[in-house]
């Protein structure tokens, strides 16, 4: 999408948006890889109860959407954000920003 200011074109920002699917005791897909600086939006889709995500190292957590900017790089671990049952502690996934 291309907005103008004072005639200057000027490209905005694409969100780069994934879908998770939650459900016990696991995430499809597990793994997201996405660049520094894109914004980032994600839909969880909880399959069967609430689950949610929290990645404590960037301070994101959402039960049915997560939006952010991915502002530094490294593998960051998402977790389970709602205490779901006996897998609980075991749900997670990564996010890749390179």
């Amino acid at each position: 999408a291309l907005k103008s200011y004072n005639g200057n074109a000027v490209k905005e920002q694409e969100i780069k948006e994934f879908e998770v699917k939650a459900f016990r005791f696991d995430y499809t897909p597990d793994t997201i890889t996405v660049n520094k600086g894109d914004k980032i939006k994600i839909n969880i889709k909880n399959a069967d109860t609430l689950h949610g995500m929290r990645i404590p190292d960037l301070g994101v957590r959402g039960d049915e959407i997560l939006e952010f900017t991915a502002n530094k790089t490294g593998e960051f671990n998402w977790y389970c954000a709602n205490m779901c049952g006996e897998g609980h502690m075991q749900m997670r996934g990564k996010l890749v920003v390179k």
